[in-house]
């Protein structure tokens, strides 16, 4: 293996890795925080004030989301350009779930940055923090809900097939029947994750 490739190679288990931890688990942490919405807009608020208010999160938000995000959205999107893309000749199963990856993981990209920007900058340049009242006005006009539906959709997928995916490239997943009983967990966490997605969507708006 050559000096290139060899980088490349560890690149990879890198990008992998950042895409379950902290990507993957602060996802199922920020479904959990919006999940305050359930109780009422003043326990969602409350919340937000509480987490926002600490002196380390501005730290955390960079050092363990902003920056591992940043790393996977690039080499993800590295990725994508040199992939081939075989499975309309093909059409096996893995091909469609790999095409689904690189789509979905694009798509969510956008959606991140968007969400970033509409639920925590604007409030920041305001000089607070996002409210219950924010977050419905962003969810007011019903492209934004659409837009929002297949960006949860998205994440959801790209994480809990990453999650498989990852499982395989570490040689973990090794046997037919050990990928199949991780690709059924997968496809239930994905159902249970955009349901949960979805509800929080749904109190917003």
């Amino acid at each position: 293996m050559s000096g290139g490739n060899h980088n490349y190679f560890y690149l990879r288990r890198l990008h992998s890795l950042l895409g379950i931890f902290p990507i993957g688990v602060f996802l199922f942490e920020h479904f959990f925080s919006n999940s305050f919405a359930f109780q009422g807009a003043e326990r969602f608020n409350a919340l937000v004030e509480t987490f926002q208010g600490l002196w380390i999160t501005p730290f955390l938000e960079i050092g363990l989301i902003a920056l591992p995000i940043l790393f996977h959205a690039v080499l993800g999107l590295v990725i994508v350009y040199t992939g081939s893309t075989n499975f309309i000749p093909y059409g096996y199963y893995r091909n469609w779930t790999y095409f689904f990856q690189r789509l979905t993981g694009v798509f969510a990209l956008i959606f991140v940055f968007v969400h970033v920007y509409a639920a925590r900058i604007t409030p920041l340049l305001a000089g607070r923090h996002v409210t219950f009242a924010d977050m419905q006005l962003i969810f007011k006009p019903a492209w934004a809900k659409w837009f929002y539906a297949i960006g949860i959709l998205s994440a959801a997928y790209h994480l809990t097939n990453g999650v498989c995916t990852a499982l395989m490239t570490w040689g973990i997943t090794i046997s037919q029947r050990s990928q199949k009983i991780v690709a059924v967990a997968g496809w239930l966490i994905f159902v249970g994750m955009s349901v949960w997605g979805l509800l929080i969507l749904r109190t917003f708006s």
